[in-house]
C-alpha cells in the first residue's frame, strides 16, 4: 500500500465525542468541495464501520433494506480481490434520493433546499448484522486485516477513504487501523475525555510494531466545545501534550449538529456555513479545510504529485 494515500480511521474509543458527526461530515465536506476556501471536491469513499450504523442513517439510509453491508466484505473466505465499488457500495445518486426522501419525511411543509445532494461520496454501509462480526471474526485466518484486503481494489479509486469506527478498541478497530494510513482522533472537551487519550495513543503504538507499520497520526479535532473554564482547561491539556496535531478549529456544541442525522442529511450541507446562525456548518467546513491544507503539505513534503481520482473518474465516465 502507498504510505501516503488518504486511508483515514476516525477512531476513540470514547463513545459520545462526536466520531461519526465528524467522520460524516469531513468526509462530505471533501467530496462537496468549496472553490472560496481552498478545498477542491474529492472522490470520497466513507465506510461505516459500526454496528450501529449512525454514519449511514445519517445519509437517511434504510439499513433494513440493504443488501450487502462491510458485513460481507469482513466475511468474505474467498481468498481472491472483491469487485467492492461495483458490489458493496452505495453510489452518490441514491445516497441523494435517500437524504431527500428523509428530508421530505421530516419537513412535509416545507421547500427542499437545493443544497441537499452528494456528488463525489460513495459509502460503505453497515447495520446491526456487524454486532456479530467480532465473535465471528475471533476463529477466521487474517481476522484483523479482512478489511484491508476487502479495500484493495478501491484503494486507487478514491482521493479519500474515511472510516468511522466503533467505539471500543475491539477487532473492528483494529480492522480499521490495519487498513489505514492514518489517524484522526476527535476529542470531547469534557475531563473524562483525557483519560482515555494515552490508552487510544498506546493501542495505535502497538499496532504499528505488529500490523501496520505505515499507520501515523493524522490530528486530533476537539468537538462538543462550550466556552467554560472546563472546556478551555481540556482544550489546552490537549494542545500541550500533542501541539501542532490538534487541528485549530474546534467544533462548538450546537443543536443544528444534533438535529442533523433526525432530518437524514450532513449539517455542512444543509445549513449554509455563510450565515451566522450555522456556527456548526461553519465549524465542520473549517476543519475540513484544515484537512485538506494538511493533506496537501503532506504531499508536498514527501515530493508526492496525486492526480486526483475525480477528474480520473469523471474522464472514464464521459468515455463510458
Amino acid at each position: 500500500m502507498d504510505p501516503y494515500k488518504m486511508v483515514i480511521s476516525c477512531t476513540n474509543q470514547k463513545g459520545g465525542c462526536a466520531k461519526t458527526t465528524t467522520a460524516v461530515n469531513i468526509a462530505t465536506a471533501l467530496a462537496e468541495g468549496k472553490k472560496e476556501m481552498g478545498i477542491e471536491p474529492a472522490k470520497v469513499l466513507l465506510i461505516d464501520l459500526d454496528p450501529q450504523g449512525n454514519a449511514s442513517t445519517s445519509f437517511g439510509i434504510d439499513k433494513s433494506k440493504l443488501d450487502r453491508t462491510v458485513y460481507d466484505l469482513l466475511m468474505n473466505d474467498l481468498g481472491e480481490e472483491l469487485p467492492i465499488i461495483e458490489d458493496y457500495l452505495i453510489a452518490p445518486e441514491i445516497i441523494t434520493d435517500s437524504m431527500q426522501q428523509t428530508w421530505r419525511q421530516s419537513n412535509p411543509d416545507k421547500k427542499m433546499p437545493k443544497s441537499i445532494k452528494v456528488e463525489n461520496l460513495w459509502l460503505l454501509p453497515s447495520n446491526i448484522q456487524l454486532s456479530g462480526a467480532e465473535i465471528e471474526l475471533a476463529t477466521r485466518i487474517g481476522r484483523e486485516t479482512r478489511l484491508k484486503e476487502g479495500l484493495a481494489s478501491a484503494i486507487q479509486e478514491f482521493d479519500y477513504i474515511i472510516i468511522d469506527t466503533p467505539p471500543s478498541l475491539g477487532l473492528l478497530t483494529i480492522n480499521a487501523l490495519a487498513a489505514s494510513n492514518w489517524v484522526l482522533i476527535p476529542v470531547q472537551t469534557e475531563w473524562y475525555a483525557l483519560e482515555g487519550m494515552s490508552q487510544l495513543m498506546n493501542s495505535i503504538k502497538l499496532i504499528q510494531r505488529r500490523i501496520n507499520p505505515h499507520l501515523k497520526l493524522f490530528g486530533i479535532a476537539l468537538t462538543m466545545y462550550q466556552r467554560s473554564n472546563l472546556g478551555n482547561t481540556v482544550s489546552s491539556e490537549v494542545r500541550k501534550h500533542f501541539e501542532k496535531q490538534v487541528f485549530s478549529t474546534m467544533i462548538p456544541r450546537r443543536i443544528q449538529i444534533a438535529d442533523a442525522p433526525m432530518e437524514g442529511v450532513p449539517v455542512v450541507i444543509l445549513n449554509n456555513p455563510n450565515t451566522r446562525k450555522h456556527k456548526g456548518s461553519q465549524a465542520y467546513w473549517s476543519l475540513a479545510k484544515e484537512v485538506s491544507r494538511r493533506v496537501k503539505k503532506l504531499r508536498h513534503k514527501h515530493g508526492i504529485k496525486e492526480t486526483s481520482r475525480l477528474k480520473m473518474h469523471k474522464i472514464k465516465h464521459d468515455l463510458d
